[in-house]
């Protein structure tokens, strides 16, 4: 059992490994789906983020000429100065920024000077603290042209698999340098007009922009895992159906190279046992006459005489019976083709056997059988397989007991045969072996009762069937296939 499971394992061993690659396939396919997802996200971010600077830059660069425009010169000309320690200045530039907010999603706007205090915020707690004031702050007053910060409450990786992404989660703050408007560069009364005059600060809420981002990127990455898992399915089906077919195949042909081997193993025997049996069957021949002639001459001598004898020409003629079996087992011949009535050749086989029936007190019923049940086949043949399946029966069947014959003709031409006797029935080691020759469970029998019934039925194109019947006993079962008009040979030609 071992030897034919090894291979089988084996064989299965490139398509498991197929499995093995499909599932390591599916976790990389998964895994680079994911990485691809985000850094299309990122990208798709980064292409955002892009234009949303851009926008500020171009919103920063307009709010710092409306504060110059509109505050820083009108009040540089009337008081001199800008202080906007002053409520008067405060209001002024208040009412001139807020002027520029209408429509825009703007969280806060500061105005820092060189000591990083706020001069200006549009939440009025702000003003005059020193806190606030980030890295852009003093690297704007060094000389940057601006700077930008991404402030984020929620991690990208996060906000991808949140179910929902709460307004002012993503902002972005631009720090852009308050100077002089490049249309009143050439005014005296800036003496330097590259100096900072302060630091812009501008944050703005871009969340509806990476909502509608991260949802895009969501529906990407849900189609990859779609065509993932439909791809693996595909694959993982693929790989189980040749799996399958394969080890099919693989049995198929194993099968086949084991009754090969066997074919060849039983017809070097055949053979053997042939010419040994032909060498036997001549004198044995003599010896039988040779008794019969004695028994008939001396039959009014003693008993003794008689037994012997009597022993000698049985046993004789169960040894030609023997040889025969194996003459007809190593030498088949071709069945010949006739419309045979399966009823004619049973009760041919009951007429000879029926002695050895009514001795034992066995019963034979052929009701369920038709006499229009007719098998396309040898008649001689015929004769020899149902013998051997009635014999079997009668050895089988321990005291008293009934045999059980029907058949049936199929609307396809077909004939099935069947027998069910009522003994113990088949052993499941003698259903497996039951057709192997010179396999038996009796004391005195051959083992070439079933395996020359097998071959006479596969001869007819056939096959045989062993099975146990639900009721008890065994089930033996002959199918034999409908062969065209034209192949028949009738009675007339024999």
């Amino acid at each position: 059992m071992n030897d034919t499971s090894q291979p089988m394992n084996e064989s299965r061993l490139p398509f498991n490994l197929a499995r093995f690659f499909s599932y390591v396939s599916l976790v990389l396919i998964l895994i680079s789906s994911f990485i691809l997802a985000l850094f299309i996200g990122r990208t798709m971010i980064s292409t955002v983020l892009s234009s949303q600077q851009e926008y500020a830059l171009l919103l920063a660069d307009n709010m710092n000429r409306q504060i110059f425009r509109k505050f820083t010169l009108p009040v540089a000309y009337a008081s001199g100065r800008v202080a906007l320690a002053d409520p008067a200045q405060y209001k002024l530039l208040d009412d001139v920024i807020k002027s520029q907010l209408h429509g825009l999603q703007l969280e806060t706007i500061r105005l820092f000077d060189n000591h990083d205090a706020v001069l200006y915020s549009t939440a009025a707690g702000e003003v005059r603290r020193t806190d606030l004031a980030t890295e852009g702050v003093s690297l704007v007053f060094k000389g940057k042209d601006h700077h930008f910060d991404v402030i984020s409450s929620l991690p990208y990786a996060r906000a991808i698999i949140a179910p929902s992404i709460k307004d002012g989660s993503f902002l972005l703050r631009t720090v852009f340098p308050l100077t002089v408007d490049t249309d009143f560069k050439s005014i005296r009364f800036f003496e330097n007009p590259g100096t900072v005059l302060g630091v812009l600060e501008i944050v703005q809420d871009i969340t509806p922009q990476y909502r509608k981002t991260i949802q895009a990127q969501r529906i990407m990455l849900g189609a990859f895992l779609l065509s993932t898992l439909v791809l693996f399915l595909l694959l993982n089906f693929v790989a189980r159906k040749a799996e399958y077919n394969l080890s099919r195949r693989i049995e198929h042909s194993r099968s086949l190279e084991a009754q090969l081997h066997q074919n060849e193993k039983l017809a070097s025997m055949g053979r053997m046992v042939a010419s040994i049996a032909h060498e036997i069957r001549n004198p044995l021949g003599i010896i039988r006459s040779t008794a019969e002639f004695l028994i008939r001459r001396h039959k009014s001598e003693d008993s003794a005489t008689q037994a012997m004898l009597t022993a000698i020409y049985d046993e004789s003629c169960r040894l030609g019976s023997t040889v025969n079996d194996f003459l007809d087992y190593a030498r088949p011949r071709d069945p010949r083709r006739e419309n045979v009535c399966a009823l004619d050749v049973i009760r041919k086989a009951m007429a000879f056997l029926g002695q050895e029936f009514e001795r034992h007190g066995i019963t034979v019923l052929t009701d369920d059988l038709a006499p229009d049940v007719f098998i396309q086949g040898d008649p001689d043949l015929l004769y020899r397989a149902f013998y051997n399946i009635l014999a079997n029966a009668q050895q089988a069947i321990t005291g008293t007991g009934k045999i059980f014959i029907s058949g049936t003709t199929n609307p396809d031409g077909s004939t099935d045969i069947f027998f069910r006797d009522t003994g113990p029935g088949f052993t499941d080691d003698a259903l497996i072996k039951a057709r192997d020759p010179f396999f038996t469970t009796k004391d005195n029998g051959t083992g070439l009762g079933l395996p020359i019934v097998q071959s006479i039925t596969e001869s007819h194109g056939g096959k045989l069937n062993l099975a146990n019947a639900k009721d008890g006993g065994a089930e033996i079962s002959l199918h034999f296939p409908s062969l065209p008009q034209t192949s028949l040979t009738g009675n007339n030609n024999d």
